[in-house]
């Protein structure tokens, strides 16, 4: 967690919850002696997030007695390497922002320096349509994004509940988001560094109930999400798969297919491995990653369903190979044959992430589709893959106390259980429809496990 203040009342609520770190700003407000002292002797480590360009401070953090630092990464990266290798005897965590996400910053820590305060918000009535989907903040995306991309590291978030995040200064975050925050980041095989909104903080130190029934409620996802973490780091049963590259190129890509409950396995464009059992295969800006480009085209001659979409205008025609036939011309693709399977090129690159995604489905098949959820639109579901054939779907409720609901799950399952933080497990009815299998869910607070067999 992230405690602004060097206040020695919240070390009991750290140790309460479970946390073995607690950033605290090296400039931060209070005698941070008592602090420290508190946090050893309930064996939480103390560490020091400094501004960037403050590496040659790294001496005096230490002697101060801290346990670690968290630095803003700034430079060069062999500078940012040789930083964390000069202070390789302290527990170090390098912030990276998007475009710094590669470097090689070993033996610290990185914490990607981005995302969104994770929730939702209704349209403004007048300004939208009776239909119109809730809007959510959510950051699935990024976290599947690094652990495709640096398999070797633990996939971090660093947002706060800031401005960079999308808050206003006045704007007071619902206590309950904190849990969307740790809830999203581990259904998707990751973490986040927790940071409370100051009202939060605040009203919890002042003894407040409220804060007091919000902080139980993360209690008790935070026991959920540790009982159930193997589970979530299991391989994603989607049939989609996108090859992913920078951020800046597929990220929204990545976001609003997870928002459209595509639920996609993302793969590293740097390692296109085992990308037989996928349907879909989505590639974005392939012309510059040869590699990935040749998995692709391979995966379509093998009968599966490629889509690609230029990162720019200038990009080369890499999928015009031997054997290519087009079939059709579409309002914004071409539609191509190659082997037993097909390639839909989009000619300019992707400018609606949420129709793109749509357009994904559809290739899938509307009603054969892995994933879809009735009722209840501020709901993100996340398919993984269980021992003996079983899937679980792994559901994050971004828009507060949702009512009943319905899941619609491609493939025969006989027996569906529902976990949830605090409840015994619960037997649903799985009602096998066609091809696939429906199950009515109750109402779910922030975070559920469908377990389907």
């Amino acid at each position: 967690m992230r405690w602004p203040e060097a206040d020695a009342r919240a070390v009991p609520l750290l140790a309460e919850i479970g946390a073995t770190h607690v950033w605290l700003p090296w400039d931060a407000a209070r005698d941070r002696e008592p602090f420290l002292a508190a946090c050893h002797k309930a064996g939480i480590r103390v560490i020091a997030e400094m501004p960037p360009g403050q590496g040659d401070r790294l001496g005096e953090v230490r002697a101060a007695g801290f346990d670690g630092v968290a630095i803003e990464i700034s430079g060069d990266e062999d500078r940012a390497g040789g930083l964390a290798r000069k202070h390789s005897g302290m527990e170090m965590f390098a912030l990276l922002d998007p475009s710094r996400a590669h470097w090689r910053v070993e033996p610290a820590r990185a914490v990607l320096r981005a995302g969104l305060w994770p929730g939702s918000q209704r349209p403004q009535p007048g300004q939208a349509s009776a239909t119109e989907r809730t809007w959510v903040n959510a950051n699935l995306h990024l976290i599947a994004w690094l652990r495709a991309r640096f398999p070797q590291r633990q996939a971090i978030l660093g947002y706060r509940a800031d401005e960079s995040a999308g808050l206003a200064k006045d704007q007071r975050a619902p206590f309950w988001t904190v849990e969307l925050s740790m809830a999203e980041a581990a259904v998707a095989g990751g973490t986040v560094i927790v940071s409370l909104p100051d009202n939060f903080r605040e009203a919890l130190l002042g003894g407040q109930g409220m804060a007091r029934e919000a902080w139980e409620s993360m209690l008790g996802t935070r026991r959920f999400l540790t009982e159930f973490s193997a589970q979530f780091q299991r391989p994603v049963a989607s049939r989609v798969a996108v090859l992913a590259g920078e951020l800046e190129e597929c990220g929204e890509i990545l976001n609003l297919m997870f928002r459209h409950n595509v639920s996609p396995a993302v793969i590293s464009a740097d390692a296109p491995v085992a990308l037989e059992r996928f349907r879909v295969l989505v590639g974005v800006g392939l012309g510059r990653r040869p590699v990935a480009a040749k998995a692709a085209l391979q995966h379509a001659r093998a009968g599966g369903q490629l889509m690609v979409a230029p990162a720019n205008e200038n990009e080369p025609e890499w999928w015009k190979v031997a054997g290519l036939r087009k079939l059709r011309s579409e309002e914004e693709r071409d539609v191509y044959a190659l082997g037993r399977g097909a390639i839909l090129v989009y000619r300019a690159p992707v400018a609606d992430p949420s129709e793109f995604a749509l357009d994904v489905i559809d290739v899938l098949g509307w009603r054969r589709r892995d994933l879809r959820i009735w009722g209840a639109d501020a709901i993100i579901g996340v398919l993984h893959r269980q021992d003996g054939g079983a899937v679980s779907v792994d559901l994050v409720n971004y828009g507060g106390r949702a009512g009943d609901f319905l899941i619609r799950l491609e493939g025969a399952f006989h027996k569906a259980t529902l976990r949830q933080p605090g409840v015994q497990p619960l037997a649903l009815r799985a009602a096998i429809r066609g091809s696939g299998t429906e199950i009515e869910m109750p109402r779910i607070q922030r975070v559920a496990s469908l377990l389907v067999e």
